[in-house]
């Protein structure tokens, strides 16, 4: 045995159920990278339009290198925009409760918890002011 001091076990170390209520639900969200799926759509799209207009024949004065670059720019916009289409298609079949951010007082209050006050409708009992245009006249 080793003459090592030893760290103090944790005595109060919390049961199965304090650490449920305790826990934050948690769930893998698998969104697309906008940036770099519309980027690569570009990318793709400038190099396809640039071959075209090298390896293609043209009747124009200007040349084949400025016939290159526009096509080329001409397929990355496209190229871009068929990937930005597909990158919200794939974002929009995600569930909407994978996309909300979790609620900032978790874990929620029990009914019992004395931080949580009487319910301000309720506890106002007939006093309460109307909230319906009918009930206003009465």
């Amino acid at each position: 045995m080793s003459d090592a001091p030893r760290p103090p076990e944790p005595e109060d170390t919390p049961s199965e159920d304090e650490l449920r209520r305790m826990s934050t639900p948690a769930h893998v969200r698998r969104a697309p990278r906008f940036r770099r799926v519309i980027g690569t759509g570009v990318t793709a799209g400038f190099v396809a339009g640039a071959l075209c207009g090298l390896l293609l024949p043209n009747s124009t004065g200007v040349g084949r290198g400025m016939v290159a670059i526009l096509v080329g720019l001409g397929f990355a916009l496209i190229g871009g925009m068929v990937t930005g289409l597909i990158a919200v298609g794939l974002d929009r079949d995600t569930p909407r409760y994978l996309k909300t951010a979790p609620s900032a007082a978790w874990p929620p209050p029990s009914p019992g918890d004395s931080a949580v006050g009487p319910d301000p409708a309720s506890a106002a009992g007939d006093d309460a002011t109307p909230s319906t245009p009918d009930e206003e006249r009465r």
